[in-house]
């Protein structure tokens, strides 16, 4: 059975297509299909396998699950983001 692929719609600057269009080529896929597996690749490096939300809030903000307590982030910069975040997103804390 064929999965049904849901259509999406991106706006990029246009030195982003054109690094897109360039990668893709030399790759020889589509634009699609280097989409499709650079969101695969990113996102089982972000997420990766038996981490809870928690581990991996920490692995990439900050220890103690970053994006729920602002103050357990001890960088400051990391907790400057955070809260940018927080304010441009609305997430719980």
């Amino acid at each position: 059975m064929t999965a049904i692929a849901a259509a999406i719609s991106i706006r990029l600057p246009t030195q982003d297509e054109t690094l897109l269009e360039r990668a893709a080529r030399h790759l020889g896929v589509s634009k699609s299909e280097f989409i499709r597996r650079s969101i695969a690749a990113y996102a089982a490096k972000v997420m990766p396998g038996g981490l809870s939300e928690a581990e991996i809030d920490a692995r990439h903000i900050g220890q103690g699950g970053g994006l729920r307590a602002a103050q357990s982030v001890a960088d400051p910069h990391k907790r400057a983001v955070l809260e940018r975040l927080r304010e441009k997103h609305g997430y719980a804390g």
